[in-house]
């Protein structure tokens, strides 16, 4: 019986890349928690700079102002939208909370209706379950 080396050195070489692959993903999800943050912010940077760019150019101010300028309206939009958001879904949860009776009542007469509506007669159904319906 000939064993054909280049055959199994293919092979184990596929099962090594498939293990140290699982492993590398194991230990960058692991890792996740410490570079996560470095990779919000890299991404909010990219967004910003053009801003900063455009408005160093338009207004002639130092980067430095600019960008405390744009990370400042940025920061005012975003408090603008998490405000709205809160005050929205308070409103809302108000209005639930007011009309909730409303809501139970048709939901119980909608039910009501339902089992009303039910022809019990032609569905063998014993006497007993009958009655306590």
């Amino acid at each position: 019986m000939v064993i054909d080396m280049g055959y199994w050195t293919k092979v184990i070489r596929k099962i090594l890349l498939l293990v140290i692959s699982f492993v590398a993903i194991l230990i960058g999800f692991k890792l996740a928690i410490y570079y996560v943050p470095f990779l919000i912010g890299f991404i909010i940077s990219l967004i910003i700079e053009p801003i900063i760019r455009r408005v160093v150019n338009k207004t002639k101010l130092n980067r430095k102002t600019s960008a405390i300028i744009v990370l400042l309206f940025i920061f005012a939009i975003l408090l603008g939208l998490i405000i709205w958001c809160i005050i929205t879904m308070v409103t809302e949860a108000s209005n639930l909370l007011q009309n909730l009776n409303i809501y139970i009542e048709r939901v119980y007469n909608q039910i009501q209706q339902y089992i009303d509506n039910l022809e019990v007669n032609k569905i063998d159904i014993p006497a007993q379950v009958v009655r306590n319906i």
